[in-house]
């Protein structure tokens, strides 16, 4: 499905969408434009009377398309003369305030539906909308913003950290950390798969992913299944619908990502904010989906056996469950670093070591080669270090160029140092050279 990246509309005839207005927890000011986000929250569909849809201009004013009158129990159908995309569902009350919002990435519907279903206006759609009006106010052009990996980076747990700040002052600050978060993540992403061989383009991930997220945003709506179903058919959707990149140059991609995300919005979160923690929780969860699809894809190509796959699995499924769990950046990092061990650091009880078949004969060869990856990580910790602190001064360009050529590095260095060294093993070395890249590579500098 080709996505309308225009502002204009994309072409005549009546579009139909539908949704419904949620409750939270907390409520706000009117937010959007004025500086003071809109949350939602308790009593937020008792006090909506209407619902507005609006495209976001390039000074990142909201220009009115449509409005619809809200049901009782919050359901609403706005009525459109096109198919738009990146479109702002506001929640007003009966004075117009805005009290909640939803970020809508294309009124186009799923396949085989005829009415574009949108997210559940809540607190943490109110966020994904705030955010993205933030980008276009600080010189973002909206059609080159993804919305759809937008929404993927931004949570339930950071919008409630943002909505329990003391303060709009606070509130707003931590949207415009996660705004500029955001445009480094994405810059940094097309950067990172330009440097794996994967040639796309922001246009191609955000149209590639919009069936999928009409999915999505359908699942949510109805509710029909829980939200981790839905969002792991989503995920699996877009990897599927992504035919011009791999599942290792994902991972690579969202590693990278990862970092500048990370970086960005704990350097320019404002003081008395919880977003940076909470954001790092995010940002964790979603480079496990994409390391997980990575390491399952390498396996399965290199034809491992059925216990280094099972093993892989159990392994995947302690770092899902422990980063979904996880009450703090600190205990995401320790997560990860546990995820790490089980994948290579274990020795050859490691799924590396199973997938290689290691022997008592052959476990210093192998040890060798995880040895080899120290150097690999002291000079790339090393420049991340450098470039997190000058995170919070340098632009998305500069820090997404810093990152790239970080990881460029140590790819190449440990690729080169476990090829020569992994070579025993024969067939099977490759894979076990980019498992051990993956596996000492992921969730840096925590």
């Amino acid at each position: 499905m080709a996505g309308c990246w225009l502002l204009a509309g994309c072409g005549g005839g009546d579009v139909k969408v539908r949704g419904h207005v949620t409750q939270g927890g907390g409520q706000q000011a009117q937010g959007l434009t004025d500086g003071k986000p809109a949350l939602g929250g308790d009593g937020t569909v008792t006090a909506t009377r209407k619902v507005r849809a609006s495209l976001v201009g390039t000074d990142g004013a909201l220009k009115q398309l449509a409005e619809a009158d809200v049901e009782s129990g919050g359901g609403y159908t706005l009525e459109l003369d096109a198919t738009y995309d990146r479109m702002v569902i506001e929640a007003v009350d009966s004075k117009g305030v805005t009290v909640a919002s939803a970020l809508l990435d294309s009124t186009q519907p799923a396949t085989g539906e005829d009415t574009r279903t949108a997210p559940p206006i809540n607190t943490e759609s109110s966020l994904e909308a705030e955010v993205f009006v933030r980008m276009v106010k600080d010189g973002t052009s909206p059609a080159s913003v993804d919305t759809v990996d937008l929404r993927t980076r931004i949570n339930a747990e950071q919008a409630a950290a943002v909505r329990g700040e003391p303060g709009d002052e606070v509130k707003a600050g931590s949207v415009k950390a996660l705004a500029a978060a955001m445009r480094a993540a994405q810059d940094t992403r097309l950067k990172a798969y330009a440097r794996a061989g994967a040639l796309v383009t922001q246009v191609y991930l955000f149209n590639v992913s919009l069936d999928a997220a009409a999915k999505l945003d359908a699942a949510l709506d109805a509710g029909g299944e829980s939200s981790t179903e839905a969002y792991d058919a989503f995920f699996a959707a877009v990897r599927e619908a992504t035919k011009e990149a791999n599942a290792q140059q994902e991972q690579q991609a969202e590693r990278e990502a990862s970092v500048a995300f990370r970086f960005s919005v704990k350097a320019k979160a404002p003081a008395g904010s919880g977003i940076a923690d909470a954001s790092v929780r995010s940002a964790a969860a979603l480079e496990g989906r994409a390391t997980e699809a990575s390491v399952r894809a390498l396996l399965e190509a290199a034809n491992a056996t059925d216990a280094a796959k099972a093993q892989a699995d159990t392994a995947a499924t302690a770092l899902r469950t422990g980063l979904a769990g996880a009450p703090s950046a600190s205990v995401a990092s320790q997560v990860w670093a546990n995820y790490s061990a089980q994948l290579t650091f274990n020795g050859r009880t490691s799924v590396v070591g199973t997938h290689l078949g290691v022997t008592a004969d052959t476990q210093l060869t192998f040890q060798d080669a995880v040895n080899a990856s120290a150097g690999a990580l002291v000079t790339l910790d090393s420049a991340l270090s450098v470039i997190a602190l000058q995170a919070g001064e340098a632009n998305s360009t500069v820090l997404s160029d810093a990152i790239v050529n970080a990881f460029s590095t140590y790819d190449a260095a440990l690729r080169l140092q476990g090829n020569t060294r992994l070579d025993p093993f024969g067939a099977k070395a490759a894979s076990g050279v980019e498992l051990l890249v993956i596996s000492a590579g992921a969730f840096r500098l925590e």
